[in-house]
C-alpha cells in the first residue's frame, strides 16, 4: 500500500483508500470516537430524550396548540445543547482529528498502528497547539460567515433594485458565488490540524493554504461525495428507525450509534487527502531521495586508489 500512496491520487482512489482504512481500523476508530464523544452524546440523549419522544408521538403533534401547551423543547435545553456542542467542537474535535491523522499516517507508512489510547496521548501532547490553531480557524470561519451575511444583504438590496427575472437570476448567481467563496476559503485553510499535529508549524493556517494550492476542486469533489454518502446512510437509517415504535431515549441511542459509525469516515478521508497533498508537495521525492542516498552511519566501502 505504501508505494501506491507515494504518488498523487485522484478522488476515486482517495475514497477507496479511505474506506479500506475505515474497515481495517474500525475498532480503533470507534474507541477514539467513544472516548471523546461518548459522554457528550449520552448527556445529549438524556436532555433531549423527552423531546424526541414528543416528536415521535404523532397524536401529540396533531393535538399540539401554541395557545394551551408548553414549548416542545425549552430554551434552557437549547442553550445547554449548543454550549455542549461548541465545547466538544473546540476542545475535543482537534484531538479526534489529530488521532485519526496519526493512525492513517502510521498505516500508510506500512507500520503497525498504535492503540486508540496511545493515539489520543500522542494528540494531547500537541493539545495547546491544536486548540490555538482551531480557535484561529474558528475566527476565520466566523469572519467568512459575517461576510456571507453581508453579501446576502447586499444581494437582496440589488435584487430589489433590479426587479423581475433579471433580478432573480442576478441574486442566484451572486448567492452561488458567495457560498462558493465561503467553501473555497474554508477548504484552503482547514488542513492546519495535521500540520500542527506533525509539528510542521505552530498555527498551520499558512501552510494549509500552500498545500491546497491547485487542489481545491479535487478536495471539494472528495468531501462532497463523502458527505453525500454519509447523508444517504444517516437519512435512510433514521427513516427506518422512525418507522419502528420506540421511546425517545432508545431512538436517540440508536442515532448516537449511527453517528459514531459514520463520523470517522469524513475524518479518515481528511487524513488521506492530507497525505495526498503532502505527496504532491514533494513528500514522495523526499522519501525517494532518503532511500537512494546511503545512511552516513552505515560503513562505507573503501575508496579505490588510482594511479
Amino acid at each position: 500500500m505504501q508505494q501506491e500512496v507515494m504518488k498523487p491520487m485522484g478522488v476515486g482512489r482517495m475514497l477507496d483508500l479511505s474506506f479500506q482504512l475505515y474497515r481495517k481500523h474500525f475498532v480503533k476508530l470507534m474507541l477514539i470516537m467513544l472516548i471523546c464523544y461518548g459522554p457528550f452524546y449520552l448527556v445529549n440523549v438524556l436532555i433531549q430524550g423527552q423531546y424526541v419522544q414528543s416528536l415521535l408521538d404523532v397524536n401529540d403533534i396533531m393535538n399540539y396548540s401554541v395557545s394551551d401547551a408548553e414549548p416542545l423543547i425549552s430554551p434552557d435545553i437549547v442553550v445547554l445543547v449548543l454550549l455542549l456542542g461548541v465545547l466538544v467542537v473546540f476542545v475535543l474535535t482537534p484531538v479526534v482529528v489529530a488521532s485519526i491523522v496519526f493512525l492513517v499516517h502510521q498505516a500508510l507508512q506500512g507500520e503497525e498502528a498504535p492503540s486508540a489510547l496511545r493515539l489520543l496521548r500522542m494528540s494531547f501532547k500537541r493539545y495547546w497547539g491544536l486548540l490555538g490553531s482551531s480557535i484561529v480557524f474558528g475566527l476565520i470561519l466566523a469572519g467568512l460567515v459575517i461576510a456571507l451575511f453581508i453579501a446576502f444583504f447586499v444581494m437582496g438590496v440589488i435584487s430589489k433594485l433590479v426587479s423581475g427575472v433579471i433580478g432573480g437570476i442576478l441574486f442566484f448567481l451572486l448567492a452561488v458565488g458567495a457560498v462558493f467563496g465561503f467553501y473555497y476559503f474554508a477548504i484552503r485553510f482547514m488542513y492546519f490540524l495535521p500540520v500542527v499535529a506533525h509539528k510542521e508549524d505552530s498555527i498551520g493556517i499558512g501552510r494549509s493554504w500552500g498545500l491546497t494550492r491547485k487542489s481545491f476542486w479535487r478536495l471539494f469533489g472528495l468531501f462532497f461525495l463523502q458527505m453525500l454518502f454519509i447523508y444517504i446512510i444517516n437519512f435512510g437509517a433514521s427513516f427506518l428507525l422512525a418507522l419502528v415504535p420506540m421511546n425517545g431515549i432508545l431512538f436517540m441511542l440508536l442515532q448516537l450509534f449511527l453517528s459514531l459509525l459514520t463520523g470517522p469516515m469524513i475524518f479518515v478521508a481528511y487524513a488521506v487527502s492530507y497525505t495526498d497533498l503532502k505527496v504532491r508537495d514533494g513528500m514522495g521525492l523526499e522519501e525517494m531521495i532518503n532511500r537512494i542516498v546511503p545512511d552516513p552511519s552505515m560503513p562505507q566501502p573503501p575508496a579505490e586508489h588510482t594511479l
